[in-house]
Formats: C-alpha cells, sequence, structure tokens
C-alpha cells in the first residue's frame, strides 16, 4: 500500500470533518434491493445526517469497498438526499477489499480537503474480510501517521476474525485519543439500531453496576450462592419469569445446557428493563451474559464463542466453511412474516435459503458437519424452531414435504433434551412477534 502523507491539526477543539463512507457492495450484499443492503442504506443515511447537523463545514462522500467495483459514488457534499441516491445506486459484485479502498478512498476524496480539516473514513464491513491480522496493523498504522480518524460498523458475517482485527485497526488508529470508534452490530438489531446506541452516535463514559440481589424481584433458575455464570434473557409477554420469543435467548441457554454448565438466569422484560440492566448494558440488548469476571457481554454469537472457549467438552466447533451456514433463514423468513399477501420473491427467498440447507444435508448429513452436532446446529435448531411457529400462524406457512433432509434435522434437533428443556412455549413466541407483524 502506498504511504499516506501526515497532515495534522493541533487545535483540541473539535475540528470541521470530510468524510468518506466506504459501503460493502461485494457479493455478500446480495444486491442494492436486499434486506441486508437496505439495512446498510439506513445505518447510512443516519450516520451521515448526525455529522451534517454536528457542524456546519462537515462534508460526506461516499465510495465503494468491492475489488470489482472500487469506484466514487459521490463527492464529499453536505446534500443527504444526493448522498443516498448514490448509495442506492451502487452496484454489487466482488469481494471486499480494505487496503485499495482505503488508499482509494484517501488520495481520491482528500486531495481538496483543508488543512484545518479532520479527515474520516468510516467503513461498512457486511461480508467477509480476507486479510491477515498483519494487514490490518499496517493499515492501522499508516492511518495513524496519516492523523485520519476511522469509525467502523462491523455486520452480518460474525466470523473470520473479524471483530479481532477491526478492534485491532481501531486501536491503532485511536491512539488512545478517543476519536475513533466501532460497532459490532448484534443479530439481534438491525445496523441502524444498534449504530444510534453505539458510541460512535451517542458519546457516552462507561461505567458498572453491581449485579441484582435477589430481592430486586428477578427469577433466579439456580441458588446464585452456588454459581458464577450469570445470563439475561428475554422474558415472554405477560410472563415474567419464562422465556420469550427470542432464538439468540435460547440458542446461548441451549449451548449451555450442552455443555453441562450450570447457570443463574434472570428474565428481563424488554418493556420495563431494571435500572442495573441498563447501566451494565447501555444498549439494553439480550442475551447478556457474565462468567466469573464481573464483566458483562452481550450478542449470542461472541457469548457462544466465549463458552466454546471456556468449556471445550464436549466439543461443539465448527469447521470455518460451516459457520456461516444457514445464517439468512432466519432474515428471509422475518421478511416473509412480515410482508404482505402477494409480495413477490419474498417467499421463494426463503425457499432458496432452506433448499441450500437441504442439498448439503444430502452429502453430509445428518447435521450440518456430519454426525456430531456443533454449535451451527444449535443455532439453527432454535431459529427453524421460532420461524415455524411463527410462520405457521402468521402465513399459514409449513416446511415443504420435499426438504426431506431439513424435516429430518429438525425433527432430530427438537428431540433433544436441551432443546425440550430451553425452548419457549408456542404461545409466547407468537405474543412476542404478534408486535413486529402487526405493530
Amino acid at each position: 500500500m502506498a504511504e499516506i502523507n501526515s497532515s495534522s491539526s493541533t487545535t483540541k477543539e473539535p475540528a470541521a470533518e470530510d468524510i468518506v463512507i466506504c459501503l460493502d457492495n461485494t457479493l455478500w450484499m446480495e444486491s442494492n434491493k436486499s434486506p441486508m443492503f437496505k439495512q446498510q442504506a439506513e445505518a447510512i443515511e443516519l450516520y451521515c445526517s448526525k455529522k451534517i447537523e454536528s457542524h456546519p463545514e462537515n462534508r460526506v462522500g461516499v465510495s465503494g469497498l468491492s475489488e470489482t467495483y472500487l469506484y466514487y459514488l459521490v463527492y464529499p457534499t453536505r446534500d443527504l438526499s444526493k448522498i443516498m441516491n448514490a448509495v442506492y445506486a451502487a452496484r454489487v459484485g466482488g469481494y471486499l477489499i480494505l487496503q485499495k479502498a482505503f488508499c482509494y478512498a484517501y488520495y481520491i476524496w482528500f486531495g481538496d480537503s483543508a488543512e484545518y480539516k479532520q479527515k474520516r473514513i468510516v467503513l461498512f464491513a457486511g461480508g467477509g474480510v480476507y486479510h491477515t491480522i498483519n494487514q490490518f496493523e499496517e493499515l492501522g498504522e499508516q492511518m495513524k501517521r496519516g492523523n485520519i480518524a476511522c469509525d467502523v460498523i462491523n455486520f452480518g458475517d460474525p466470523y473470520m476474525d473479524k471483530k479481532k482485527h477491526f478492534n485491532r485497526l481501531i486501536d491503532i488508529v485511536d491512539n488512545n485519543n478517543g476519536n475513533c470508534n466501532i460497532c459490532h452490530v448484534p443479530p439481534e438489531l438491525s445496523v441502524r439500531e444498534a449504530l444510534s446506541r453505539s458510541q460512535i452516535i451517542v458519546p457516552r463514559v462507561g461505567g458498572s453496576a453491581s449485579a441484582p440481589t435477589p430481592s430486586d424481584s428477578l427469577s433466579l433458575q439456580h441458588d446464585i450462592t452456588k454459581h458464577t455464570i450469570e445470563i439475561c434473557v428475554k422474558a415472554a409477554i405477560g410472563a415474567p419469569d419464562v422465556l420469550g420469543d427470542c432464538p439468540f435467548c435460547q440458542w446461548v441457554l441451549l449451548t449451555l445446557k450442552e455443555k453441562k454448565v450450570s447457570y443463574n438466569i434472570r428474565y428481563i422484560n424488554m418493556e420495563n428493563k431494571p435500572d442495573w440492566f441498563v447501566e451494565v448494558n447501555p444498549d439494553g440488548i439480550v442475551p447478556l451474559i457474565k462468567f466469573d469476571d464481573d464483566k458483562w457481554v452481550s450478542n449470542s454469537d461472541f457469548i457462544v464463542e466465549m463458552i466454546l472457549e471456556k468449556y471445550p467438552q464436549p466439543a461443539l466447533l465448527n469447521p470455518p466453511d460451516l459457520v456461516y451456514l444457514g445464517s439468512k433463514i432466519l432474515p428471509k423468513a422475518e421478511e416473509f412474516i412480515k410482508s404482505k399477501d402477494g409480495k413477490y420473491g419474498i417467499e421463494q427467498a426463503l425457499l432458496d435459503e432452506l433448499k441450500e440447507l437441504d442439498r448439503h444435508l444430502s452429502k453430509h448429513g445428518p447435521y450440518v458437519n456430519g454426525g456430531k452436532i456443533t454449535a451451527v446446529d444449535l443455532s439453527l435448531a432454535t431459529k427453524l424452531y421460532h420461524l415455524g411457529v411463527a410462520l405457521g400462524h402468521f402465513k399459514k406457512w409449513t416446511l415443504p414435504i420435499t426438504l426431506t433432509r431439513v424435516h429430518k434435522y429438525t425433527k432430530s434437533l427438537f428431540k433433544l433434551k436441551s432443546f425440550k428443556r430451553t425452548k419457549p412455549s408456542k404461545n409466547h413466541i407468537i405474543a412476542g412477534w404478534e408486535a413486529k407483524v402487526n405493530p
């Protein structure tokens, strides 16, 4: 990568910024009309509007990240409508390339930037990032020398060490001055919602709070004095002491059960969250877990990863090429459930994802990695159960009998003792989906 020259501003006051949004326009997005691309676009609109409002001289430009379509979309401007029109017109294809994209953004976009302005590059990364940690570190060092600030919105594909690599990039670029931030989007939230709660949009100073005592009217599954793991999950609507309609919460509980690990469970009313929960978890999302180090962790993907590392037996690890299998089934199902009758292509998109899973199982079954259950199976079990209940109720839709392997697969998973002990009731799943389908 070419060297980036430094042009640092010495003022301590917040400077006007010239900003380049590097959006994900890779094949992972499928098209510029896909639900995930729409989520990205909505988050970009939020980011740009906040930046334009925050300083009268701030300007925002947009560029692509794809190796195939590495090109400018709109030069830095304050016209939000021009920015968004360019975003929705982006061409999709190829793979994400960070170093060339950042270098392109710097030399093309910042050529006429005033010396007193802060230069900032914002990366939206949904798909896989095929770079080593050394390449991330090299990029970070060059951005730091060039006094280029950076924000990262990491969403979509949770694997390929994206979280670790982007954290390292921000650590280097930020250089402990707090001017760079990262937002890891959990699967429970849309990209826009997660960004709106992040320090990128709402700067905040982190705090700590002690866990509640048994007198806080929180239901405990086990004696709190005997176990060190505490997990917060969504309470059912109208039933504060049982699990609600969150497949991600069930996935974590199911993983703990398969590992035969004891824990305390706390049911959180998501419409009236307790103060201590909001204090330790400003994003307000579940599941939330604390092991024995007093640090609360959110995001089901990260939580399961930690469980697999802390409790290696019985083994539930997935081969790297399988961790993403079936991950689009739930988003496609949710879009179908919320769609109005007759909306073309929505049901077919879900069927395509299920057929892909069926084809994989026909070659490699009975589980995704052959004869042994992995964490991917547990994740798919909860999603297939929840979407089956919701689709059956709201769409009168059932899994086609032609998908024989998926039928056999779900039947086997639903018979697991751990699954039966962690699954929410169908009525509670329907009650939770009601607010999404008929807001």
